[in-house]
């Protein structure tokens, strides 16, 4: 057997009339009540402020019409569309539509007509001991300044959880050794901002199920990778600055010696280097030394160039995977504790 829906859908484009459609079945369930009070029975829930408003007024303006003498002869058509759908004289809709008018007009505050917003708050403030809140617990739509108190809330845990104590510490100091403030509130109040974010809702899902010990773990890891490919990077770096060397090369042999100042840089451990310059995009073109150079200094480097460039290639994704785990590594912690 087919069992009929509890729910009428009205799908329907901007302008199309919704709202005149929404005010007539509301008035049509109030009209068809011999209670001039039923409004208090029925709830309609919109977005926002502005459609609350605008649905009042029409539901209003509405009993206003229907209650004026002149409405029995000249019918407004949301009327006639009422009677004919329920069935009521319009000498009946007129009458009915005063007293509903009156009564509603001295009962204004139990008209619900209201945001999902103010329903949901007025629904948690009625079981507000139930769900052990606070009775005169406040919503507030600052997000900044909810972040700002959940970290002071945070940090104040310091010296009492001791593993959320070594997590901040470590942040704290890490922070400091960059020659940068201690201040580790404005870091987890960035990361906070995820969960407000629909887009990150899906992983934050994820980050949820790790504990802080999951999250040590994966620093643990990361700092181990790390300091592989460190290690690879400046062995690499090392080995073509001894070919250099054993080639009886200088490094004003090669332009502006930018090729050996590279490889300087990756064998003292600083990955601070820029990629996409001049010289790095045309190394396979372009000769790696100046003119001036003699004919045998010449050969030796183009002998040694396709080494170099695939030396170059191998640093340079090194160098890259360290960028990306330091990123890591700078916002793990916040994450961990958000």
């Amino acid at each position: 057997m087919e069992q009929p829906s509890p729910f009428l859908i009205y799908d329907a484009a901007a302008g199309s009339g919704k709202t005149f459609t929404l005010v007539k079945e509301y008035l049509k369930q109030l009209l068809s009540s011999n209670n001039e009070g039923y409004y208090k029975h029925l709830l309609a829930i919109t977005f926002t402020n502005k459609a609350v408003a605008e649905m009042k007024q029409r539901i209003v303006e509405t009993l206003v019409d229907f209650s004026e003498d002149k409405s029995v002869v000249a019918p407004l058509p949301m009327m006639l569309q009422i009677g004919e759908e329920t069935q009521l004289e319009l000498q009946e809709i007129q009458s009915r539509s005063q007293k509903i008018l009156k009564h509603l007009l001295h009962n204004y505050a139990a008209f619900s007509v209201e945001t999902i917003d103010r329903f949901n708050h007025r629904l948690i403030r009625t079981f507000a001991r139930d769900l052990k809140l606070a009775t005169n617990f406040e919503v507030t739509l600052d997000t900044p300044q909810l972040l700002n108190e959940a970290v002071d809330l945070l940090l104040s845990k310091a010296g009492e959880n001791k593993e959320v104590t070594k997590v901040l510490l470590d942040f704290a100091l890490e922070k400091t050794d960059d020659d940068k403030s201690w201040d580790i509130s404005k870091d987890i109040a960035k990361a906070a901002k995820l969960l407000y974010n629909e887009n990150e809702a899906f992983h934050v899902k994820g980050l949820k199920e790790k504990s802080l010990d999951d999250f040590l773990f994966f620093r643990a890891q990361i700092l181990q990778k790390k300091k592989q490919i460190t290690e690879s990077i400046k062995s690499v770096a090392t080995n073509v600055l001894e070919i250099i060397a054993e080639s009886g090369l200088q490094y004003d042999d090669f332009s502006s010696s930018f090729l050996p100042k590279y490889f300087l840089k990756l064998a003292a451990g600083d990955f601070s280097v820029n990629f996409g310059l001049k010289w790095q995009e045309t190394m396979d073109e372009k000769p790696l030394y100046p003119t001036r150079v003699s004919n045998a200094i010449k050969a030796t480097i183009d002998e040694l160039t396709s080494s170099f460039i695939e030396q170059f290639q191998k640093t340079k994704e090194g160098v890259t995977k360290i960028w990306l785990l330091d990123a890591i590594l700078k916002n793990l912690t916040p994450l961990s504790v958000i």
